[in-house]
């Protein structure tokens, strides 16, 4: 399972639309599984608890920051048939305490789209009774070792999260991609090459050509883009930052 934390301008902030959507799963191909709520007088009265939360959020008027937490946590196909309502709901329980949420309001809800299954969860970030912001600190960090437990708890597939070993863990989106669809994503394809790609450099590190061919046996070339470099499949269809394969990247052309 891996986590996403869905970051928002405050401009942008609407708890009921994200509530809704939870709800409503309105994306093409998408369909809502489950949905409950948490924390509110309303109790499972779903629509009433979204303007119970909008009551509690308009209380609080000396934050200038977002009010709202969305996160998704996205599943393996694998591991659908052990994820029971009251396994997810569990799950969340369990996220909602390590990130200091366990007292506040939520809406959460299970999306399939084909063969990905996910779980939003839309956090009051207003307590409901002292009206302080609570926002988590590093969260990423507390997101990956709650989700590493709670993957030995259920039975569920390890996945890679920011917190491994390995020198060259995955971002946020690739990994999310390798979670809701069981496949390899172009950013651990590359990464699987990284060492090397890495020591066409050593051979003459003055020299692109080197590293251009490198890349080449793979697929892969390396181009400007905005103020910076990508590496990219050789059609053209996906891409990562060159620095994500490895910081010295950043500066070979310069």
């Amino acid at each position: 399972m891996i986590s996403r934390h869905i970051a928002g301008k405050p401009e942008n902030d609407n708890y009921r639309r994200l509530a809704n959507y939870i709800a409503d799963a309105c994306r093409a191909g998408e369909k809502c599984l489950l949905t409950w709520c948490v924390g509110c007088w309303a109790g499972d009265d779903y629509d009433l608890a979204i303007q119970e939360v909008a009551d509690t959020q308009a209380m609080n008027t000396r934050t200038s920051k977002e009010k709202t937490y969305h996160l998704i946590v996205s599943f393996r196909p694998e591991d659908e048939a052990k994820l029971t309502p009251a396994v997810l709901k569990e799950i969340e329980v369990e996220l909602a305490k390590g990130l200091g949420f366990e007292e506040h309001q939520r809406h959460c809800g299970v999306h399939k789209n084909t063969a990905n299954l996910h779980m939003h969860m839309a956090f009051n970030m207003i307590h409901p009774e002292k009206l302080t912001r609570h926002a988590p600190f590093r969260d990423y960090h507390t997101r990956d070792r709650v989700c590493r437990e709670l993957e030995k708890r259920f039975g569920l597939a390890i996945d890679h999260g920011r917190n491994q070993s390995s020198a060259q863990p995955l971002g946020d989106r690739a990994a999310t991609v390798e979670a809701h669809t069981g496949q390899e994503s172009f950013e651990s394809y590359a990464k699987g090459f990284r060492e090397s790609i890495l020591a066409s450099l050593d051979e003459d590190a003055a020299n692109w050509q080197f590293l251009h061919q490198a890349l080449a046996r793979h697929g892969m070339v390396i181009k400007p883009l905005g103020n910076g470099l990508v590496i990219q499949d050789r059609h053209g269809k996906h891409r990562i930052k060159a620095s994500s394969l490895d910081r010295s990247l950043g500066r070979v052309l310069n």
